[in-house]
């Protein structure tokens, strides 16, 4: 180990949270005994980058966490992570109240908001990108964060800016690496409030470009200015250190003996990035689909389990159907509480399954409103759209109809001179399903953007070395390349 990386290490020492202490005390006996819950959300993951999913790539934390709990094949996000994590920490559909990129209305409640309500305590951890105001984790129910992309965007990966808990830390070095920091905070926080019911949100900011080396790349060690090289060559590498900190965490789990009773949820924002191509194990290739509508933009990996229940699971492949409205409801289920009928959510429990049991309320099709609300160079607006999905059909709003396991990239629609009785029938209820839905055209805003008094976006912060925030114009030239199946079904 070099003298800059012990002084790195030494450095991050100095930085990490006074949680330390609680491995001294003695293990307290907790009354209450509902599960732990940790949503662990990870930054343009596509199923293609787990091996658990048929991937090349090195994740072998994660795929003998899909082969002991269970492996979800039909998970539903938006195809964007920012109307991805509004989704998903709301309960609703975008229509109800997704108003700008990197921003959540100000008047919306969250699962955080709903664990408070429930007696947890809350902590997120990782990438924010909801809003420029240091109040607002306390606002949508963290009791404590640790967040990159708070109130100004700096670097995520080496030499990382973030804040915790209301103080900025823009001390870092180059021996020191974001993701590291983010993953630790997370791991004190579980263990000062392990005798207590706890939800989790681990925002991770991997494996979101610019894809630059690891701690575990070869060219960490070759030169500090490499770290911030950027290539597509470094994006395995984040998938595998992804996989590191997932195994880290659960060892963390394991060790505080709370595994069994922690529901733990590990699921990918949205497709990866369009730019990159994930050779498969049989022998396929698979390019990444980000904001676009199709199954490699919206089709993403998801992981679950409960630890009492893990010797249940008859089967560890999960087909029912799940979209990201899902969580808030799960979550309530498992905390035994209600949510409020006035947060007009639209999530089903899947909480059954995380018991080994079938689902009663299994859904029938998932739905996805979505409209980017992207920054105008990105090129994103024309992805825009409105669709019902099942296990193999997609209905558009525009009355486009596709088998999209047969078509994947949605290339070619279904006339309906192309189809059968059956499928007939089905879109005829898909389209009477979407006509009783608010008008909207492709392309609308979706609602109004809500800002409270107090929560005011702060001025923002250059980014550091000018490395952080690149890719968009990458996303925005590939965007401009590709698509065809989404502009197809439109």
């Amino acid at each position: 180990m070099n003298a800059k990386l012990i002084a790195g290490v030494a450095s991050m020492l100095v930085l990490a949270p006074s949680f330390g202490q609680a491995a001294k005390k003695k293990k307290i006996e907790r009354k209450d005994q509902r599960p732990n819950i940790l949503f662990i959300l990870a930054d343009d993951m596509g199923r293609e980058c787990l091996g658990c999913y048929g991937s090349t790539y090195k994740t072998p934390n994660l795929d003998a966490f899909a082969q002991q709990g269970l492996q979800f094949n039909y998970c539903t996000s938006q195809p964007l992570s920012t109307p991805s994590r509004v989704e998903a920490l709301t309960g609703k559909y975008n229509y109800k109240n997704y108003s700008e990129f990197q921003f959540m209305n100000q008047d919306q409640k969250t699962f955080a908001n709903l664990a408070k309500d429930a007696g947890y305590t809350t902590c997120i951890s990782g990438k924010w990108q909801l809003g420029q105001n240091a109040g607002l984790p306390k606002l949508f129910g963290f009791d404590n964060y640790c967040l990159y992309h708070l109130t100004w965007k700096g670097n995520k990966y080496c030499k990382p800016e973030f804040e915790q808990d209301g103080v900025k830390h823009t001390e870092c070095t180059e021996d020191q690496y974001g993701p590291d920091y983010f993953s630790d905070y997370l791991l004190g926080w579980i263990e000062k409030n392990q005798d207590r019911p706890w939800l989790a949100y681990y925002a991770m900011t991997l494996v979101h470009d610019p894809f630059n080396p690891t701690p575990d790349s070869q060219d960490w060690d070759m030169d500090p200015n490499k770290r911030y090289d950027e290539d597509n060559k470094y994006f395995p590498d984040m998938c595998s250190y992804t996989d590191k900190l997932f195994g880290k965490v659960m060892k963390k789990l394991d060790d505080l003996k709370l595994r069994e009773n922690t529901i733990v949820i590990f699921v990918g924002d949205n497709g990866t990035a369009r730019y990159i191509t994930v050779p498969m194990k049989d022998g396929s290739e698979v390019k990444g689909g980000k904001a676009m509508p199709i199954e490699t933009g919206t089709g993403v990996p998801m992981l679950a389990s409960w630890g009492k229940y893990e010797s249940q699971f008859k089967n560890h492949q999960v087909d029912d159907l799940v979209d990201f409205t899902d969580f808030m409801a799960t979550f309530a289920d498992a905390m035994n509480i209600q949510i409020p009928a006035e947060w007009d959510t639209d999530g089903h429990s899947f909480l059954p399954v995380l018991r080994g049991e079938k689902n009663p309320n299994e859904r029938e099709w998932v739905f996805v409103h979505y409209q980017p609300n992207h920054v105008p160079q990105a090129n994103l607006e024309k992805y825009s759209c409105r669709f019902f999905k099942d296990h193999t059909y997609k209905y558009y709003s525009t009355g486009a109809f596709y088998n999209y396991k047969k078509d994947p990239e949605e290339r070619r629609g279904l006339t309906m001179k192309d189809r059968t009785k059956e499928e007939k029938a089905l879109s005829a209820k898909y389209k009477a399903m979407m006509d009783k839905l608010p008008k909207w055209e492709l392309g609308d805003k979706c609602v109004k953007k809500v800002v409270l008094p107090g929560y005011e976006p702060v001025a923002t912060k250059k980014n550091g070395r000018g490395t952080q925030g690149q890719g968009a114009g990458k996303q925005g030239q590939a965007g401009n390349q590709q698509g065809q199946g989404a502009q197809t079904a439109k």
